[in-house]
């Protein structure tokens, strides 16, 4: 989107808000297919940005979603997707949501543990289904620059490699028994990877467990997640992912996999890489102030509507978001502090930031926005309306959720 039209869409719907550029999000599945090729199938993460328009958006460029909740699971089907291109995965599902998962008939429900596997089946024996499983596999190693790894270490998520062999093994006997159906293998190591090479390694490392696990005896994988990780340039200093040489490496791996396993499919999840860079928070100035030699910008979103461009949603080091004072382009650059309008002093969307000077009623833009920004937030921290969240589509815009507030929310009976 350009400038001028996020200010029209500030003019129209107010602030703060958020912008999704629908074809945008479109162009990078559309990439993303043309650098790996059809051999390799496209999952998208809810947990990204489950908006139900995004989702309804999804069915023409994905092949499925990756869900980790009930409530994904429910905003998926009423979104019009078959359960059955559902691969619902973590570390603590309730029984109720195993049971969800196995009456609609998800096509796979991860294994992330031996409690999780008897509990999986019990949610099966419950529902007089039989759940489809796949075994996610904690790798012994992780190879490369990944922001936040799930993998190589001890962690919640998965099955460790080491350990994997022998829960393979009863998982074949449940599956012989009829009491599961064998859906694959699932392996997510890490996420936010913008080296080629290092996503390359990862999937060949993947491929590696399978076969091995294959060649041990075990139920040979339908289908295998290759987990994802491609990522986007949040900061300053950090450069595109080259997706092309991302995809020509894997397709290569993949297709020297499928010549000795040709019964097997493969998909990678992605989330942040498709909604991500599509994605604007537009916020304007309440007030300007100087305080002991610092400038800050007052605004009328913050941290409870954008969490992670706050530093609060698992940054070490707190960095800047690409910022854009669109009011004022042109304007002489100052260090500002751009804070947030809540009473706290964590609420900080942009951190000695570089800016056009900035003045009472500018248009800020904090770019990047798509991905863990609206439902990744304390929404309702100190009883602030939610923001609207707008839809672009072909030069045309349109709300695709309306603010609301925490006082029209019903107490349940």
């Amino acid at each position: 989107m350009r400038d001028d039209e996020l200010i029209a869409v500030a003019e129209r719907y107010g602030t703060p808000v958020y912008v999704y550029d629908f074809d945008e999000i479109r162009d990078r599945a559309g990439l993303f297919r043309q650098s790996l090729g059809p051999a390799i199938g496209l999952l998208y993460a809810v947990k990204a940005n489950p908006n139900p328009e995004i989702l309804k958006d999804a069915l023409r460029w994905a092949d499925g979603l990756d869900v980790s909740s009930g409530g994904e699971i429910r905003l998926c089907v009423n979104a019009g997707w078959p359960a059955s291109a559902l691969s619902f995965a973590g570390p603590g599902k309730t029984d109720k949501e195993l049971e969800l998962a196995a009456t609609v008939g998800c096509g796979s429900i991860s294994v992330e543990s031996r409690d999780d596997l008897r509990r999986i089946l019990a949610a099966g024996e419950r529902t007089h289904t039989v759940p489809r499983i796949s075994l996610r596999v904690n790798p012994l190693e992780l190879t490369g620059p990944f922001a936040l790894k799930m993998g190589g270490k001890p962690t919640q998520f998965g099955v460790d490699e080491e350990e994997a062999p022998s829960v393979m093994q009863e998982i074949a006997k449940e599956v012989s028994a009829g009491r599961a159906a064998y859906a694959g293998l699932h392996v997510y190591a890490g996420t936010q990877c913008l080296d080629p090479e290092a996503l390359v390694a990862n999937v060949k490392n993947s491929l590696r467990i399978a076969a091995e696990l294959g060649a041990a005896g075990a139920l040979k994988a339908p289908k295998i997640n290759l987990g994802g990780g491609f990522g986007v340039p949040y900061y300053e200093g950090q450069a595109e992912l080259d997706v092309a040489s991302a995809g020509r490496g894997i397709a290569a791996a993949v297709s020297e996999y499928a010549q000795a396993y040709p019964e097997t499919s493969f998909v990678i999840e992605l989330g942040r890489y498709l909604v991500s860079p599509p994605g604007r928070y537009l916020s304007r100035v309440l007030a300007v102030k100087e305080s002991r030699g610092k400038t800050y910008a007052i605004l009328d979103g913050g941290m409870h509507q954008h969490n992670s461009a706050s530093g609060n949603l698992g940054q070490t080091i707190k960095r800047n978001y690409p910022l854009k004072n669109l009011s004022n382009p042109g304007g002489t650059q100052k260090t500002t502090e751009l804070a947030g309008c809540l009473c706290t002093p964590i609420d900080l969307l942009g951190f000695g930031a570089s800016l056009p000077e900035t003045r009472v009623g500018d248009l800020i833009c904090v770019e990047n926005s798509g991905a863990y920004g609206f439902t990744a937030s304390p929404l309702f921290f100190l009883g602030h309306e939610t923001p609207a969240e707008i839809g672009w589509e072909r030069g045309e815009s349109r709300v695709i959720r309306k603010p609301f507030a925490l006082s029209e929310i019903s107490v349940r009976p």
